[in-house]
């Protein structure tokens, strides 16, 4: 009996480990009681000013990105924008209302949930050159808080968190395509 519980949860292991989304090194991905702690990081193979350029309009995702359902732009004074996002996540529609407040000189973007009924989101975005100063690295840190007692295995929450970054990215890259540059 204890043989076949070991080679139960040996499985089970196997699986939950599959499932979960692979991360490149110095990546962090983790859960500990009701909240993530959360490092991504992605090169984008454009100079740091055209990725920077396309950070400055976060309301504009929807444009760019088909996990952005509607991006609307509540209020903008100086560096602060105040954004109502409509994400799609987890195969449901995800209401966020977020302050976005930009640094231009250190090119950071800091983050924080204002309103959401599923997470609250405190995080940031450090836009750096990449040693050759041709391409640029985005790296994403930030502490997702669970809100709603949410049915779904943390290796599902977690790929939906690696997804939503990716896609970010993505619409990062088409946002600079149709500001005229664009080498991916």
């Amino acid at each position: 009996m204890m043989k076949t519980w070991l080679v139960a949860v040996s499985v089970l292991a196997v699986l939950v480990v599959g499932c979960s989304p692979k991360l490149e090194q110095g990546e962090v991905l983790e859960k500990s009681g009701d909240t993530f702690t959360i490092r991504l990081s992605r090169t984008i193979d454009e100079p740091i000013d055209k990725v920077w350029k396309s950070f400055q309009r976060p309301e504009d995702l929807e444009k760019y990105s088909e996990q952005y359902q509607q991006t609307k732009l509540v209020k903008s004074e100086g560096n602060v924008k105040i954004i109502d996002y409509r994400v799609s996540a987890l195969g449901t529609m995800n209401a966020f209302t977020m302050e976005v407040t930009m640094d231009p000189e250190k090119k950071h973007v800091g983050l924080k949930t204002l309103e959401s009924s599923l997470v609250d989101i405190t995080g940031e975005y450090d836009i750096t050159p990449t040693p050759d100063g041709k391409g640029t690295v985005v790296t994403y840190k930030a502490t997702q808080k669970d809100k709603a007692n949410m049915p779904v295995p943390v290796s599902v929450q977690k790929t939906a968190i690696k997804e939503s970054f990716d896609n970010l990215i993505a619409g990062m890259k088409k946002s600079i395509q149709a500001q005229g540059g664009g080498a991916s």
